[in-house]
């Protein structure tokens, strides 16, 4: 029998590709017992395109989350994050780590020196760079991005969804773009909050993620000071898409631990 859980806030943060919409599944299986928030970050969905490129990454969207809390009177939540909601929610917790019970990462990355593989290393050169990125970070690239991130060959995701629309699709060339440039500068601080985190916490990979390899997850969780790291067999990188089921019964077996502390 699993744990009791009582009521519970959580804060859904998609990642690029993606929107808040990226969480239906899992957000059915934990409403109504629990309140759930599943926001688009700026530059998503509906939300506008803040007008400084900048405010498009981690900390910028970890103070756009924290506004949006105090707007709801949500004072303490359980951050659930996905690929670059990784990155914005380690913001969130430094800025905030009273307003943090627990953490749920999935298919992230919080390192500076994670490898760049080819061809997105073609980003970070002087010259080539520009060219390279309007490529790989073109609708069409992306797509391809998205159906080729799931571990199933069969399982379809909404492309469309993931994309939206020429403005979101620019928010996420433009995140994708400054991230590989100034790897070291952003990932550094994500690393060391990460490291700082005072709450319970899970670590969820795809055995088939084809961006972030297992070994950055399991390093993850052991920077993580209180964290397990869970596997799921045979998914991608898409996991809130492939196994909603699995991650909401998992976030509520970190709710419960959440709980008894």
């Amino acid at each position: 029998m699993g744990l009791a859980v009582t009521m519970s806030t959580f804060l859904l943060v998609h990642g690029i590709p993606g929107s808040g919409a990226t969480w239906d599944g899992v957000k059915a299986k934990l409403e109504p017992e629990h309140r759930v928030l599943a926001p688009d970050l700026l530059g998503f969905g509906g939300q506008p395109r803040p007008p400084g490129p900048d405010a498009l990454l981690a900390p910028g969207q970890a103070r756009h989350l924290l506004e949006l809390l105090d707007r709801e009177g949500m004072k303490e939540v359980i951050v659930v994050a996905h690929d670059f909601g990784g990155p914005v929610a380690a913001h969130l917790l430094a800025m905030a780590p009273s307003r943090v019970s627990a953490l749920a990462l999935f298919a992230t990355n919080a390192f500076p020196d994670t490898p760049v593989p080819f061809p997105l290393s073609l980003v970070r050169l002087p010259l080539l760079g520009p060219l390279a990125a309007r490529m790989l970070f073109s609708r069409r690239s992306m797509a391809m991005m998205v159906r080729r991130g799931v571990g199933d060959p069969a399982t379809r995701l909404d492309v469309d969804r993931y994309l939206g629309d020429k403005h979101q699709q620019a928010a996420i060339a433009s995140i994708f773009e400054m991230s590989l440039r100034r790897l070291g500068e952003l990932y550094a601080p994500v690393e060391h909050a990460l490291a700082m985190a005072g709450v319970p916490a899970i670590v969820g990979w795809g055995d088939r993620d084809p961006f972030f390899p297992v070994a950055i997850g399991r390093r993850t969780a052991e920077l993580l000071p209180d964290a397990r790291f869970r596997l799921y067999e045979g998914a991608g990188h898409f996991l809130p898409d492939e196994r909603p089921d699995e991650l909401a019964a998992d976030i509520l077996a970190l709710a419960a631990l959440a709980d008894i502390r």
